[in-house]
């Protein structure tokens, strides 16, 4: 019985030579170290929360194919809605197919303002440019006019969900959804108490969803902004309660009394 006989494979410290199996292991290693390197973080990129698209169209083209001048970033919009007011102006927009309770968009200003408007609530055409992050829509009003009363233009409907308790983070609504990036955490603090301080919307971004939607705006116990006492803990999490109202597709905490708690 004849046959070649491979000498077994071992490890010489002073050799600089790597046994032909030995090589093939761990080029196959090395492999699928980098493939499951990338799956994880393709996996962690799809669950991360969405930055919010600004209005900076970074890399779009005009229709000479130049690059997009400063003053057109953001596309301005006119909509014809109702302002009416709980804890900061909201403009109600009718009813349609995709949003068939109503769509409800939050209010900002030039710089870290609230809007100027021609009135605390009514019919109004409002120009300007939207803001979005997820289901968080704010439109950042560049001129308003008051409309005569009409049907079509009335409030959204408003639904009564309870009182929650909920733990998150809170925000300024108009760095939240895009005006700034990051437009939360620690860093963002100071920018966040001076846009709050200015009547730009308060946001609560929550860890878990309530009643489906990943942030709340919120309002103070009388129905007016959040208490100055709550510029503290803006940036860090805690945990504030109260009563939840759906606003067409927006939900509004209804900020209890007592103090916000860390979690």
């Amino acid at each position: 019985m004849s046959g070649r006989v491979e000498p077994d494979e071992f490890f010489v410290g002073w050799s600089g030579r790597t046994g032909p199996r030995l090589g093939r292991f761990l080029v196959v290693v090395a492999i699928l170290c980098l493939a499951a390197m990338g799956l994880g973080g393709y996996g962690l990129s799809r669950s991360a929360d969405d930055p919010a698209g600004g209005l900076l169209r970074l890399g779009e083209r005009d229709a000479a194919g130049g690059p997009v001048r400063p003053e057109e970033w953001g596309a301005t919009q006119v909509l014809r809605g109702h302002v009416a007011r709980l804890g900061y102006p909201l403009l109600h927009l009718p009813p349609s197919a995709a949003f068939p309770r109503g769509r409800v968009m939050l209010l900002a200003g030039d710089g870290k303002n609230g809007p100027a408007l021609p009135a605390a609530a009514g019919p109004m055409e409002l120009r300007g440019s939207v803001l979005r992050r997820g289901s968080l829509e704010m439109l950042v009003v560049e001129g308003a006019t008051l409309l005569p009363a009409s049907p079509e233009l009335r409030p959204v409907m408003q639904e009564a969900l309870g009182r929650w308790r909920v733990a998150g983070e809170i925000c300024d609504g108009k760095c939240y959804a895009g005006a700034m990036r990051p437009g939360a955490g620690l860093s963002h603090k100071a920018c966040a108490n001076l846009c709050l301080t200015g009547e730009v919307p308060a946001v609560f971004a929550t860890v878990d969803p309530v009643a489906g939607s990943s942030f709340l705006m919120l309002a103070g116990a009388d129905g007016g902004p959040i208490p100055t006492a709550l510029l503290g803990r803006v940036g860090i999490p805690v945990t504030l309660q109260g009563e939840v109202e759906r606003i067409g597709n927006v939900l509004v905490l209804r900020l209890a009394p007592e103090p916000a708690r860390q979690p």
